[in-house]
């Protein structure tokens, strides 16, 4: 199977780049330098004695850059395709302290516990977000860092406008380049959000290996409304939970009302267990 690599920019030892036209490599993304600042706030000093799992973790990017900071590092991804990536990473880099393994996320907890959990491009995916949210409340020690969409829509009764328009309020909007189109808000595990189709029909369910950056096994996800999610933290165990936006660098507002933040309704939710 031919090695492709459709988002992570890797530094190898040998100074080479998984993605040589693109500028930034995993090192210097702001996802990254903003999942280092919480790592090195919450574990200061020498890193080796703490395991970090990096769930869905594509191509090895993250994963990498983990155990570049010490961190015994497993980083986890059920396709054959990113696994092959990250096993192509692996030979290319010295690093003991990482290895992959080829494996549905939500079988995390056969890999004992960990210090800390990245989860980055998964909750969103999945169709039951929060039973998931719960096994990372049983598996992580300390630390979760969840970097995903959510869902921020308000139901059509609250609306404004004429029934016409409210009728017709489902948003559809692009990112990663991906088109999403959700569903009117509803209940879901007990949480608001919103349902996203992730595969239309048999066809493209049956040729889910190749959609590196859809789920796996379900054929809808659910978005979890975003005072609902960082609830559900908050309720699987994580007593201390904030939202991270340094990566957004000094225009914290503009992106937040205007750009990235507030057009892809993405962020990074940290949850600490005191």
């Amino acid at each position: 199977m031919p090695v492709v690599f459709t988002a992570h920019n890797i530094r190898l030892d040998d100074g080479t780049c998984t993605k040589p036209d693109e500028s930034v490599t995993m090192e210097s993304y702001p996802w990254f330098l903003a999942a280092r600042r919480v790592l090195d706030h919450t574990f200061p000093g020498d890193k080796s004695r703490y395991r970090i799992a990096d769930l869905g973790c594509l191509e090895g990017g993250y994963a990498v850059e983990f155990a570049r900071l010490g961190f015994q590092t497993v980083g986890l991804d059920v396709r054959e395709s990113n696994l092959a990536a990250c096993e192509y990473v692996k030979a290319r880099t010295h690093l003991p302290n990482l290895e992959f393994r080829r494996d549905n996320a939500l079988n995390i907890a056969v890999y004992g516990s960990f210090d800390a959990v990245f989860c980055c491009g998964l909750l969103y995916h999945l169709e039951n977000p929060y039973a998931f949210l719960e096994t990372l409340g049983r598996v992580t020690r300390q630390l979760l860092i969840l970097q995903t969409h959510f869902s921020v829509a308000h139901s059509a009764a609250r609306l404004p406008g004429p029934p016409g328009l409210r009728k017709a309020w489902a948003r559809a909007f692009r990112t990663g380049g991906h088109a999403y189109r959700l569903s009117r808000l509803t209940n879901h595990e007990g949480l608001e959000g919103q349902w996203y189709t992730e595969f239309s029909g048999d066809e493209d369910f049956a040729r889910r290996e190749t959609a590196r950056w859809s789920s796996w096994d379900n054929r809808r996800s659910f978005w979890i409304r975003r005072e609902h999610l960082v609830q559900a933290i908050r309720d699987v165990g994580f007593d201390f939970v904030a939202e991270e936006y340094s990566r957004f660098g000094p225009q914290m507002c503009t992106s937040m009302t205007a750009g990235d933040y507030h057009e892809h309704q993405r962020g990074m939710f940290v949850g600490v267990k005191s």
